[in-house]
């Protein structure tokens, strides 16, 4: 188990189309960071325990899902810990959501980060196999790489 640096978990599959964002974000994320600072990045296709378990042990933890809320396809937006919605992929009916298995995990000691933020791409596209993005889901890659990139550049001061 780490007790620094930062984790990236990508979240969703990457066989279904603008599902595979999150982990595409995290894997360009880490590679812009990785002369810089000590950056892992994982996958993970649920949320909840394994989500709470992936982030044990760092300081830091982001998060990034394809997220279907209404906004335009291609919108990137951040949330908080405090204001956390349930994605499509934080929630199965073995688990549970990430906000009970972060208070779980900290009541039964595990080390987790104090920093952690989650982000999500608006999807156009879930149902269909492919393992291309829509237009404007691979127009805010780009953008959310961007976005966390200076977030995670603030968090560690690497100017």
């Amino acid at each position: 188990m780490k007790d620094s640096g930062t984790v990236i978990i990508g979240m969703g599959n990457r066989l279904l189309s603008d599902d595979g964002v999150g982990f595409a974000v995290a894997v360009a994320v880490a590679e812009r960071l990785k002369h810089h600072m000590d950056v892992t990045v994982t996958e993970l296709h649920t949320g909840g325990i394994r989500l709470m378990e992936a982030m044990a042990g760092f300081k830091r933890a982001v998060v990034v899902d394809a997220m279907l809320s209404g906004a335009h396809p291609g919108t990137v937006r951040r949330f908080d810990p405090r204001d956390f919605v349930t994605t499509k992929n934080t929630f199965s009916s073995h688990d549970t959501d990430f906000a009970t298995a972060y208070d779980l995990g900290r009541m039964a000691g595990v080390p987790l980060p104090e920093q952690v933020s989650f982000w999500g791409v608006e999807a156009r596209e879930f149902d269909l196999f492919g393992e291309r993005f829509t237009d404007e889901v691979a127009a805010a890659l780009p953008v959310a790489v961007d976005l966390i990139v200076a977030e995670i550049t603030e968090w560690e001061g690497v100017a």
